[in-house]
This record gives structure tokens, sequence and C-alpha cells, in this order.
């Protein structure tokens, strides 16, 4: 009796325990589906790689298609590294020359060894160093065209990349339906309640925040390298647009958080304007999330720092899209002769 007294209690605990980390497991594995990781036809060893160094050399959102088109092309993804007919040469067909100046040592497996073009993570970071100072993620065809000189190139690179980009965000909205609470992409963290502006424009998520105010800073980060426009686009709420305005950010952020959020569109996930967002959600402030509105403007606030599209006001990165910015923004902004409205979401 002893016995079976003992397994029962075992039983008790454990399987109790088991669906936890069950549940933890589903959980982690549907927001593995989010961004970049859920790209038909790009090898999933390579994605992380990809998606790093767009952001180390902030190419943009769409950084990662990009380099994963180029190393398609060039060397189906690793599998020919022999010299091209031109001398190009590695795992992403680099000449010599571009690489003796761009090279980059970036193999977190093989820390302060030499650049090696057949190295995956040095040869992927060292295209994206070259990219960027080649006019990406400005001018796409130029860096490009300074990649390989060829028009057919260009063509085909970016057409591979948009299929990427576009199959990615079909693969989030097909699997998840909606973004799910507590689903942060790879982003830094720091510890406690606040959040951080770090140097290279990124945002610190705050370790000890709610799992919602955790995903729209990490839904925000997505967006932070995106130009300024006020065009409405079918779906530029569940796939990175290369341009967002006050509100159609500040909407992004809400809706990948899985936050309701004012839609012009709800079937085509299209953002409203700063009016819609001006009775959005509860009478505020909040304590964690504060949505700011007039009928001019829209900013979000998240955990002590501020997402706007102020363009007046000096970012990292350069632009007028929306950047990450500290609280200190604050006192001149609602200075600026809008009647503002604070309202959080219904909780935070």
């Amino acid at each position: 009796m002893r016995r079976v007294f003992v397994l029962g209690l075992a039983l008790a605990i454990l399987l109790p325990l088991l669906a936890v980390l069950l549940a933890l497991a589903r959980s982690q594995a549907q927001c593995g589906l989010v961004g970049p990781g859920s790209a038909p036809g790009v090898p999933a060893n390579l994605l992380a790689i990809f998606e790093q160094a767009a952001a180390s050399h902030h190419l943009g959102p769409s950084g990662w298609a990009y380099l994963a088109a180029i190393n398609q092309i060039e060397t189906s993804f690793g599998h020919d590294l022999s010299v091209s007919t031109a001398g190009a040469i590695g795992w992403m067909q680099i000449m010599p020359a571009t690489w003796s100046q761009y090279q980059v040592s970036a193999d977190p497996a093989n820390p302060g060894a030499p650049p090696d073009p057949d190295d995956p993570w040095d040869a992927i970071f060292t295209a994206a160093r070259y990219l960027q100072a080649s006019g990406a993620p400005g001018n796409w065809p130029t860096a490009l065209y300074a990649y390989n000189h060829a028009g057919w190139y260009v063509a085909q690179t970016r057409q591979l990349a948009q299929h990427y980009a576009q199959t990615a965000g079909s693969a989030i909205s097909a699997v998840i339906g909606v973004p799910q609470p507590g689903c942060v992409t790879a982003g830094p963290t720091t510890p406690g309640p606040a959040a951080r502006v770090l140097p290279d424009g990124l945002a610190a998520i705050p370790q000890d925040a709610p799992a919602q105010v955790q995903a729209a800073i990490a839904a925000g980060t997505r967006i932070i390298d995106t130009s300024y426009s006020q065009e409405r686009q079918p779906n530029m709420l569940t796939t990175v647009m290369s341009a967002y305005d006050c509100s159609g950010s500040t909407d992004f952020v809400l809706y990948n958080a899985g936050l309701n959020t004012p839609q012009v569109d709800v079937g085509h996930g299209i953002a409203g304007d700063s009016t819609l967002l001006e009775t959005y959600g509860s009478p505020g402030p909040g304590h964690w999330i504060t949505v700011y509105a007039s009928a001019n403007h829209a900013f979000i606030q998240i955990a002590g720092i501020v997402l706007d599209t102020a363009h007046w006001t000096p970012t990292t990165p350069a632009g007028s899209g929306p950047r990450w910015q500290p609280a200190s923004i604050l006192p001149s902004q609602l200075a600026d002769g809008n009647t503002w409205t604070q309202r959080p979401p219904p909780g935070l």
C-alpha cells in the first residue's frame, strides 16, 4: 500500500508539472513562428544569422530576406562554395578585394578567430556590412548592383527577397491567426520593470514586465528601421512594411501584442488614423502602456520609453519613421499645441 501511495503522490506532482511543460513548449513553438522564423524555403539554422546580421548593420525590416535571397542565389545556402568564374569566394560569394575591406568575424563559436569566407556567420555579417556601405536599406537596387553588376541579378534578388518576406507574413497570419500575447521575438533584455533605449536604437525589454508589454516592445523594435508614410496598405499590421506613420506604427504595436486596435479594415489588417486612437481602450494614463492621441498625431509609451515618428527629434537610426526614444521627450511632445488624450489598453 505504501508503494501505491508513493507512486500516486509522485504522479499527482509530476502530471501537473508535465502539463505546464507541454503548454510552455506549445507556446514557444507558436512564438517561434513570429517573424523570419516562419519563412518557407530558408534553412532554419541560417534564419537567426540573417536576422542578427541585418539588425547589426541596420538593414531594415526586410534586410534578413535580402541576405537570404543573396545566399540562395549565390551558393544555394552554402551547398556550393566553389570559387566563381569571376573569382568570388565563400558562403556569400564576395570578391576577395571586397572581403578584405569589409570582413567581419562574427561566429559566436569562434570568438576572435580570423574572418572566414566559408563560415556562414562571418560571410553573412560581412555581406550585411557591405550592403549597408553600398546604400541599403535606403536604396536596395544600388546596393545589390554593387554586390553583382547585373540588372538580372538585382531583379531576381529583389523578387526572391520579396517572396521570403511575404511568405513569412502569410505563415504568421495562417498559423497563428492573431498575434499571441507573450510571443516575444529575440532581443536584448534588462532587469526590472522599465525598458531602456540602447545606443543602437533597439529597446531592451524589461524582464519584470507583463507578457503583453514585452510583446509590445518587441513589435515596436520590428519597425524602427522603417521610414515615414501615411499610405494605408493591406496587411500592414500583420506584415512589416517599408514605412509607417504615427497611428500606423501605434496600431502595429498594439495589434502584434495581442491588444485590440481600431482598424479601418479589420479583415485586411489596415491601420486607422490618430482620431480613432483618441477613443481607444480605457481612460488613462496607463501603468504599463499609454496611447497618446490627438486629431493630428499619435504615439505610444511602453514601460517608460516612447515609440514616435517625430522626425525633428534626433534618433538612432536616423530617419522620420517610428523610433524608440526616452520618456524625457514627453514634456515637449505634449506641449506642441495639440489636445491630447491618454488611454491605456484595459488592465495595463
